[in-house]
């Protein structure tokens, strides 16, 4: 390793919304940047040599040895293109160093590579971008859960379910989201473009990167999770409603009842 500044790519990762509108957005860095377009979808665009910004369909965008005053402004530029902005936005960090020889990654901070070139950079920018993308939803569903264990816990403490739900079935509705943004939008689960066409070094580096992110057992945790949710949403509710059919079974004998002894009163 080296210690010229020269031969250090700074990346910084962020998970900003929903989408992107990506026709938008390459028409932002062709006119407002001058940018060099080097792929469209994921959009690849180069601001200068070693200086580039990945943006992802799914709400993520990547940049490589960008300042973060610049980083600001781009960002600021593409507000207009963001689709349902995120409440939280979740970020990465990431070095590349610039070396003679290509080296496997010994972390999730930092990888050796002989040149930073389009393939290299969109297979970083996937992964980082996917990344950040799971932070996201891990975040999301971590407080969804801590919502659906007070209810569960109240449930075992007092026998009772809450009356409330409409709240309960918003959780079933968001474990639902989350299992359909992760399979289909961000799509976890694929191999990308890139992946087939660079051949056997791209491949490797794509499994090695995906094993230092922990991609699939992050995934899988998500998963886990989203189903407790969704089980036990759906465990509560149905405990709500029986409970609600016993109330009304009872409001029909009670007023079977009334009517018996209003007649009875009515024949004396």
């Amino acid at each position: 390793m080296t210690d010229k500044k020269s031969e250090q790519i700074f990346v910084k990762a962020y998970d900003v919304a929903a989408s992107y509108d990506m026709r938008s957005v390459r028409d932002i860095f062709v006119n407002n940047f001058n940018a060099k377009i080097l792929n469209s979808n994921p959009l690849l665009a180069e601001l200068s040599p070693l200086k580039m910004v990945s943006v992802f369909d799914y709400g993520s965008i990547i940049f490589f040895n960008v300042q973060e005053t610049e980083i600001g402004q781009i960002m600021e530029t593409l507000q207009g293109s963001l689709q349902r902005p995120n409440k939280r936005i979740s970020e990465d960090e990431y070095i590349l160093y610039l070396s003679s020889r290509q080296r496997k990654p010994e972390g999730t901070e930092e990888l050796y590579v002989k040149e930073l070139n389009r393939d290299i950079a969109l297979l970083v920018g996937i992964v980082l971008s996917r990344s950040v993308s799971v932070e996201y939803y891990e975040a999301m569903v971590g407080d969804a859960l801590a919502k659906i264990e007070l209810t569960v816990e109240a449930l075992a403490a007092t026998g009772r379910t809450p009356r409330n739900a409409r709240e309960l079935t918003k959780q079933v509705g968001f474990a639902m989201s989350v299992e359909q943004e992760l399979a289909y939008d961000v799509a976890v689960f694929d191999d990308p473009d890139i992946v087939w066409e660079g051949g056997a070094k791209i491949d490797a580096l794509y499994k090695g990167l995906k094993r230092e992110f922990d991609l699939e057992d992050r995934i899988k945790i998500i998963q886990h999770k989203v189903s407790l949710i969704s089980r036990s949403s759906t465990f509560v509710i149905s405990r709500l409603e029986a409970q609600r059919a016993n109330i009304l079974e009872w409001v029909i004998i009670i007023l079977i009842a009334a009517e018996i002894i209003m007649a009875l009163f009515k024949l004396m």
